[in-house]
Order: C-alpha cells, then sequence, then structure tokens
C-alpha cells in the first residue's frame, strides 16, 4: 500500500469512529434497561447512555481543537485513539448504570479528540480538488460504516447486551495504520487559511442555521434511540430488526445528500429545509401509525432521506455566511448545536412518551416538522433570495 492511500485510509476509519461512538449501542438499549431495571429511571438513562457521548464532545471539541492546533494532531489522534478503546469498550465489564454514562462521556471526549485532530489533518494534507474528493469519501464511509456498526451492534445484542460495547476496541485496531502512515504535516504544509476584516457578522442568519439543525437533530434521534422501544410496542423484541431499522435509516441519508445538490440549486437553502422536514414528518407519522415492523422500517427510510438533506444544507449555509476570520468557530457552534441535540433528544422526548404513548409521541413529532416545513416554505415565498 502506497503512503498516500495508507494515510488516506486510516483518516477515513478514523472517521467511521464518530459513527460508532453511538449508533452501536443503540439496539442493546432496552436489554440494558431490563438488565438495570431495579435503578431509579432505568429506561431514561439506559437512552442516554446512547447520548452521553455528545455532550462530551459539544463541550471538548474546543477545547480538543486548542491542544490540536498547540502541540500538534498525530499526538492528539494517538491519545484519543486509545482512550476511545479503553472507555468503549468499559461498558462490557461495569456493573452500574451510572458508571456506564461516565465511560460514555469519557468516550466523547475521545471523539472530540479523534473528530478535531481527523478533520486538521485532512485540511493540512488536501486542498482544492483532493480535499473535495476526501470529503466525498468520507461522506460515504461514514454512511457504510454507520449500516456496518448499527448491524453488527443488533447482531451482538441478540446475543447479550453487553456484547456490542467489545466493538469500540476497533478503536486500538484503527491506530496500527495510523502508526504506520499518519506523520505530522510540517507547519509549511499546512494549507494557509484566508482572513477576512470588517465584515458584518450575520448573526440572525448563524442563529437561524444553528437552531432549524438542533430541531431537526432531535427529532431525527427519535431513530436511533426510540425506535428499538417502539419496536417491542409491536412485539418485535429482536436486536437485529432495531439494528435494521437504524441502518435503513442510514442509508437513505446517504440518497438524501446525493440528492441535495439538485434540490439546492432549485429550491435553495429554505426550500431544501421544508423539503426535509416534510419527508420526516412523512415518515414518522407512517412509524407511529403503521403498527407493523415493515411500517416502522419504511417510515425510518423516508424519515432518512430528509435527514441526509439538513446536514449539507447547514453546513454550507453556515460556511457561506460566515466571515473568513471566525468560519472555524462558527463552523463549532454548528457542532455543538449538532450533538448537543443528540444529547437533549431523549430527554426532550421522554415527557411524550411518558404522557401518551410511543407511536403516539412519533404522531406529535410529524406534526410539529409538518409546522416547520410550511413555516419555511411560506417563509421561502416571502425571502427567495436568502442569503447563501
Amino acid at each position: 500500500m502506497s503512503a498516500d492511500l495508507g494515510r488516506k485510509t486510516a483518516l477515513l476509519l478514523v472517521a467511521c469512529l464518530t459513527v460508532m461512538s453511538a449508533a452501536t449501542v443503540a439496539p442493546a438499549l432496552p436489554r440494558m434497561a431490563e438488565a438495570f431495571s431495579a435503578a431509579p429511571n432505568a429506561e431514561l438513562l439506559s437512552k442516554l447512555v446512547l447520548t452521553a457521548p455528545a455532550v462530551a464532545i459539544a463541550l471538548c471539541a474546543p477545547f480538543a481543537g486548542a491542544l490540536v492546533d498547540r502541540f500538534g494532531r498525530v499526538g492528539i489522534l494517538r491519545a484519543s485513539l486509545v482512550l476511545y478503546g479503553l472507555t468503549g469498550a468499559a461498558g462490557y465489564v461495569l456493573d452500574d448504570l451510572l458508571a456506564i454514562l461516565a465511560s460514555r462521556a469519557a468516550l466523547g471526549v475521545a471523539v472530540a479528540g479523534t473528530m478535531t485532530s481527523v478533520t486538521a489533518l485532512a485540511g493540512d494534507y488536501y486542498a482544492g480538488e483532493a480535499r473535495m474528493r476526501y470529503a466525498g469519501l468520507q461522506s460515504l464511509a461514514m454512511s457504510l460504516g454507520a449500516v456496518v456498526c448499527v448491524g453488527a451492534g443488533g447482531f451482538l445484542a441478540d446475543v447479550g447486551w453487553r456484547l456490542p460495547f467489545l466493538v469500540y476496541l476497533t478503536g486500538w485496531a484503527v491506530l496500527v495504520p495510523v502508526l504506520l502512515y499518519v506523520e505530522e504535516p510540517p507547519r509549511t504544509a499546512v494549507v494557509p487559511v484566508a482572513h477576512g476584516h470588517g465584515a458584518a457578522f450575520p448573526l440572525g442568519p448563524i442563529a437561524a442555521a444553528y437552531g432549524i439543525t438542533f430541531f431537526a437533530v432531535a427529532m431525527f434521534y427519535m431513530i436511533p434511540v426510540q425506535v428499538p422501544f417502539l419496536l417491542r410496542t409491536i412485539a418485535v423484541e429482536s436486536g437485529t430488526a432495531a439494528g435494521v431499522v437504524v441502518a435503513a435509516a442510514s442509508l437513505a441519508a446517504a440518497g438524501g445528500s446525493a440528492w441535495f445538490p439538485l434540490l439546492r440549486r432549485s429550491s435553495g437553502v429554505l426550500g431544501v429545509y421544508a423539503s426535509a422536514f416534510a419527508l420526516m414528518a412523512a415518515g414518522y407519522a407512517l412509524a407511529g401509525a403503521a403498527g407493523t415492523f415493515a411500517g416502522v422500517l419504511g417510515g425510518a427510510a423516508v424519515a432518512g432521506v430528509g435527514v441526509g438533506l439538513f446536514f449539507p444544507n447547514s453546513n454550507l449555509w453556515v460556511l457561506a455566511l460566515a466571515p473568513p476570520a471566525l468560519r472555524g468557530q462558527i463552523a463549532g457552534g454548528l457542532t455543538s448545536a449538532i450533538f448537543l441535540a443528540q444529547f437533549l433528544s431523549p430527554i426532550l422526548v421522554h415527557p411524550l412518551v411518558a404522557a401518551t404513548s410511543l407511536a403516539r409521541a412519533f404522531t406529535i413529532a410529524a406534526t410539529l416538522m409538518t409546522l416547520a416545513a410550511a413555516g419555511l416554505a411560506l417563509l421561502r415565498l416571502h425571502k427567495p433570495t436568502l442569503p447563501a
């Protein structure tokens, strides 16, 4: 294997670990809740096991970025991979739900380190067309990685709910190509960043992008967090079945991302958001009303297409709005919005589930997203030339 191919492969494998940080254990949540049923709020806490890394990532990523800039990328990446395997696999041996939650938060610290270092390395190593090609490969790798990880997690969860935690030991396996092929780039090789001065700060549009993305991610995370429990209400208790539903949503999201450029050119920023919310609403309405595995699977797939439209739309809009001197900080704010929404999703949805039912919660979410789609479509009619 050539040095360039080895380096690219190593970076892509690290990027896939980000998806694994949450998706792998999703199918095991119901059995974990049963195992700790004597603990107070066991069902809610077990759902937070899925999203606990997200809040740690949101809080720690800015500090990880500062360390990467100060001490170098590769050292932080290697240390983060060691921590990733250690904290990720800890759930296999820990016998206390709160201890598992703590280990998941520590996993988020590790992911913050891998994310910031691999992103910086990609910027250092690639520029122009090469960077665009790498970004496409990374998106594809992460989508396929989500499918593989969720499928493996579902299969292992059917054997024992602790087994999916062992998948995180792949972080140590990924460390091998990182040690072999990823070297600290010399400072002279780092692609320079343009600095702008005097540009007006578009606070309103950026805040809108953050808010829309936060709401979308909080709604989307009902699929990995709530679907395993929803399936049990219709007598589908297989972890593999739950993994198939989450994997279907991930595959459909890849299709949505492929459709995004065409839709963005024809509909603009707000049109893409309106279409995405409409698709998610339709999918959630189907999942909530179907009462069958096929209905939940189809609903998750329809919603997944909408999810695939959100992330590139928000990323491109925020980067286009951001003054060059503040681009990194503003993109970091979007990352924080995404991961905080992942963490808060089960907390925000839990009152709906407690007051009604899981199926009804999906129906209410569908109603909220329908209203969001209608509002954004109307706003597009009044502001067809929205910036970027």
